[in-house]
């Protein structure tokens, strides 16, 4: 940030948290610092033998190499932790930067020195959104290139699993600067460190848990039905939302009719059942994302909007 960026409010509040942007600096380049160094190793295994385990080239056995089990390591624990940064971010937010001001009175001292309520809260909300964009979308982008470049195969994890589809795509942005803007509003609510923190957090939480599962259903699904639930050919890397079965009448059943029988797929033709699933192929990954990440902006800019409400009804 330049010099002019930094006057007043926003100056204080880093100034204040600076040991928290270095913390989020470092943490940024040991990521990518991690994540190349990885991406070199892998690449010089690769270079010896093009298929990279410890095994003979070209063989039919295959043994994962060190440099394969670190990235399948580093790939799972960073996608989990991905997840982990809006709950930290909104936490942070609520407690250190909002509730602890209004806790100890510190905020009376700022509110007569020039510094409006209005000011000062734009600073809290705007020195930890910017930062989270720059910081988070820096974090997804070597993520994605880690997984897409390094362990893709080997991590065997689809695009849709959850911990996998946060941290591939704008959406763990997105909640980042949601969690800021709960941790605002509900650090002014409740006005207290250590509670305003841990309702932020599982405010938080529940949404990015509700999102998640309503996921399959922010974009058109396509469906494929056959007589054979085992057979329906759906494209590799699909994203299955939905199966189920139908009689001959068409009403939706188990098939659990079926189960025991020798020969179940004779079964399901005799019975007139039929297979359906509803899915999402690879190429709707961008178009969820979008919406999902449109959907969160939203509720974060409501949010924002009711913290600022909440602000000058308070400080009328």
């Amino acid at each position: 940030m330049s010099a002019i960026t930094l006057r007043g409010p926003a100056w204080v509040t880093v100034r204040q948290h600076r040991r928290a942007v270095w913390v989020t600096l470092a943490l940024l380049v040991a990521s990518a610092g991690t994540v190349v160094a990885l991406r070199v190793w892998m690449a010089s295994a690769q270079a010896k033998c093009p298929d990279g385990d410890i095994t003979i080239c070209g063989d039919d056995i295959f043994q994962y190499s060190e440099v394969q089990s670190a990235a399948m390591w580093v790939m799972e624990y960073g996608a989990l932790g991905m997840l982990l940064i809006p709950l930290l971010v909104g936490a942070f937010v609520a407690g250190p930067m909002v509730a602890r001001d209004l806790e100890s009175g510190t905020y009376k001292m700022l509110w007569t020195q020039a510094v409006t309520p209005r000011r000062w809260l734009a600073a809290k909300v705007a020195v930890p959104a910017i930062t989270v964009l720059a910081g988070v979308a820096v974090l997804t982008a070597v993520y994605r290139w880690g997984w897409t470049y390094l362990a893709k195969d080997a991590f065997n994890h689809s695009w849709y699993e959850p911990h996998v589809y946060a941290a591939i795509g704008p959406v763990t942005v997105a909640y980042a600067l949601l969690a800021v803007a709960v941790g605002a509003l509900v650090g002014l609510l409740v006005r207290r460190t250590v509670p305003a923190m841990a309702v932020t957090a599982l405010v938080t939480g529940a949404v990015m848990v509700a999102l998640a599962n309503a996921r399959g259903g922010f974009w058109t699904t396509r469906t494929i039905s056959g007589p054979n639930m085992n057979m329906l050919d759906t494209p590799e890397g699909a994203f299955t939302v939905a199966e189920w079965m139908t009689n001959a009448e068409g009403g939706r059943i188990s098939g659990a009719q079926c189960w025991n029988d020798t020969d179940i797929n004779q079964c399901y033709v005799h019975h007139g059942i039929t297979g359906f699933r509803e899915y999402h192929p690879v190429s709707h990954f961008w178009p969820l994302q979008l919406v999902e990440t449109g959907i969160v902006l939203a509720l974060a800019a409501l949010l924002t909007a009711a913290a600022f409400y909440v602000l000058r009804r308070r400080s009328a």
